[in-house]
């Protein structure tokens, strides 16, 4: 299936070795499909030669759009930017760095032409340490067990999508990981496919291996999500939380006073700062289901609006 234009983003950090060998092999993949597409780069804030090169690129071939953060932004702010930018009816999202082939490309675009939304890239023999495969791994756990999803590789940079999708996303924090979640939460159609992976052929990678951002990202669309549709019931399911902290705390405290009784010991202090703990953590388990209520008496006009309204698609902006 052709579309009128592909829009190819890539995010690119110090990746000055690679861009012109990455064109290249994305010419070649379009012109085998006989398929037209433009080439957005956003630089975020790179310290070689990155820019350079890409206003070479610029210069040479008409289909290329470049832009520049004067510093790091961020990925999920320079796809943002990427987003605003396209054009097309297809935008696909890869790195710079060529793990992600270019020519795992049409198996993504045939897939899209089959009536998904987004389709997300698997990684097949992942080319990368095995202590990063195993947090890599956790991480697609917890997301496909909290937000009930099968897909098995949430965050590979590969990925394909139609105009509706990527103009409906706002990303900010780490949340370019979790885009194909963010799709299907808003009712669009999504599948995975598997792409072959590349060892990375210079630099080394910008990612820390324990992700603390995208956790805490996971975490908040959890309360996002949770809290938009039934705020009462996430309330009070976290409220049980903190009322089993403040069992436990009381308890230990309890048997430790029980075990000291008339003794002087350092133990004494512990079993005070236990008995804090349990009284703070029972006031929050008592205060987090009043709120709740709220949210849910406050919220009932908004779902209302929610049920009248589709959803908005912004206009284009060409940059």
């Amino acid at each position: 299936m052709a579309f009128d234009l592909v829009s190819v983003i890539v995010p690119a950090l110090n990746e000055a070795p690679t861009l012109v060998e990455l064109y290249g092999r994305l010419d070649k993949v379009f012109r085998d499909l006989n398929q037209a597409f433009e080439f957005i780069l956003i630089d975020d804030g790179s310290s070689d030669d990155t820019m350079a090169v890409a206003a070479a690129l610029h210069r040479e071939h008409s289909n290329i759009t470049v832009i520049h953060h004067v510093r790091n932004l961020g990925k999920s702010l320079a796809l943002m930017q990427g987003f605003e930018a396209a054009r097309g009816d297809v935008a696909v999202t890869l790195d710079g760095d060529l793990q992600d082939r270019p020519e795992m490309i049409p198996r993504l675009l045939a897939t899209i032409g089959t009536g998904y939304d987004l389709v997300n890239g698997m990684r097949l023999r992942r080319q990368d340490r095995i202590l990063r495969q195993w947090v890599s791994g956790f991480y697609n756990w917890l997301v496909s067990r909290a937000f009930r999803c099968s897909l098995r590789d949430v965050n590979c940079g590969l990925k394909a999508m139609r105009k509706e999708v990527y103009r409906s996303l706002d990303l900010h924090g780490d949340l370019h990981r979790l885009v194909p979640i963010l799709a299907a939460l808003r009712g669009f159609k999504i599948t995975e496919v598997p792409v072959e992976h590349d060892e990375r052929k210079v630099g080394k990678s910008r990612y820390h291996l324990f992700r603390h951002r995208g956790l805490l990202d996971v975490i908040a669309l959890l309360a996002m999500e949770s809290t938009q549709s039934r705020p009462f019931h996430f309330f009070c399911e976290l409220a049980f939380v903190f009322w089993l902290l403040a069992l436990l705390s009381f308890s230990v405290w309890i048997a430790i006073a029980l075990a000291l009784w008339g003794e002087a010991s350092h133990w004494r202090i512990l079993g005070t700062l236990l008995g804090g703990l349990g009284t703070w953590a029972a006031f929050v388990g008592t205060v987090l289901p009043l709120f709740g209520f709220f949210l849910e008496i406050e919220g009932r006009p908004v779902r209302g609006e929610f049920l009248r309204i589709g959803t908005t698609v912004n206009s284009m902006v060409d940059q």
